[in-house]
């Protein structure tokens, strides 16, 4: 498996594992065809989190022989739909992005395959019917793998 699906496994992983917000769902994939259709969801799956591996860039730290060293720095696109209980929206909204990043700031290196991990920004997403919200979290991961025969 490839250190790129190692880190997004992990940072799923860690999302299933919020304990300071009720989580619904954690997902690779949306549980709907569109957009549009989140609102049918149980409401056992709120907050529904759809974590992407998404752009990348990459350069060569090494060069020549059998195996290059390259670092990667892949921004992995953590979509929120929320629904708003006992709380405000804003209010679930926010826990639900404080949470993200304290689980994901507590090992940065995602056991060891990154080198480092930092939430680099936070998109609120349309204005939905009440009770519901959406919002992004971008995160980058900066990692180094190998490529080529060792």
């Amino acid at each position: 498996m490839s250190v790129r699906e190692d880190i997004t496994k992990d940072i799923v992983l860690k999302l299933q594992n919020i304990n300071t917000v009720k989580m619904g769902s954690v997902t690779r994939e949306p549980m709907f065809r569109d957009e549009t259709e989140f609102y049918k969801l149980a409401r056992t799956h709120f907050p529904h989190v759809i974590v992407t591996a998404g752009n990348e860039s990459r350069t060569d730290l090494t060069m020549g022989g059998s195996s290059i060293l390259r670092e990667g720095v892949m921004s992995v696109e953590i979509t929120c739909f929320v629904k708003a209980n006992d709380k405000a929206l804003d209010t679930s909204i926010n826990d639900l992005i404080e949470a993200i990043e304290e689980i994901l700031d507590a090992d940065r290196t995602r056991g060891g395959k990154a080198k480092d991990t930092q939430v680099k920004e936070v998109t609120m997403g349309e204005n939905l019917e009440h009770p519901y919200g959406n919002f992004k979290v971008t995160v980058e991961v900066n990692y180094i793998f190998k490529r080529g025969v060792t």
